[in-house]
């Protein structure tokens, strides 16, 4: 290298060093770690209520008008003037005006009409559908507590259900 060259070269340095002027390089930009996306907080579902049931407010009043209404059709009956299958008939007419169709006193009825079916005809004895409604009733019993829909007036089932002595649906 030729000493012109060389003493150019150191008075640049010289004079860049006199200045207090640094060269610096850009550093990298910063990059920012991204921040995990909070999404709303979800909103705070009150627990659901367990619904209560409740029988109708007329519901003991229609027992007992069934009550009545099979007692004065068991007269009937008694004084020949209708068979147990017409009393049985005229009972459902009753129970159906009185409080509706609903699943269980329906399938009750079914039950009861076919106990007196067979009781007239000879097919079975009173006690033997006595039974045959009994059963029914106690699947009825049995099912009621973890049904989900309960009809409000099974009217007619507790009514057989009190007349055999047994615990009514509530």
């Amino acid at each position: 290298m030729n000493a012109k060259k060389l003493f150019a070269l150191l008075g640049v340095s010289l004079l860049l060093s006199a200045c207090g002027t640094t060269i610096t390089l850009p550093s990298a930009p910063t990059i920012k770690k991204p921040q995990p996306v909070q999404s709303a907080p979800a909103p705070i579902e009150p627990e659901p209520q367990p619904q209560v049931f409740r029988l109708a407010p007329n519901h003991w009043a229609d027992v007992q008008d069934i009550r009545n209404e099979a007692v004065r059709l068991s007269r009937e009956v008694g004084q020949g003037n209708i068979t147990k299958v017409q009393a049985a008939q005229e009972l459902n007419q009753f129970r159906l005006a009185l409080v509706g169709s609903n699943v269980i006193d329906d399938n009750v009825y079914d039950v009861y009409l076919r106990g007196a079916v067979g009781s007239q005809s000879g097919q079975i004895s009173s006690a033997q559908s006595k039974q045959l409604i009994q059963t029914a009733l106690e699947v009825w019993q049995n099912s009621w507590p973890s049904m989900q829909n309960k009809p409000d007036n099974p009217a007619f089932t507790n009514f057989l259900m009190q007349t055999m002595g047994m615990t009514p649906l509530q």
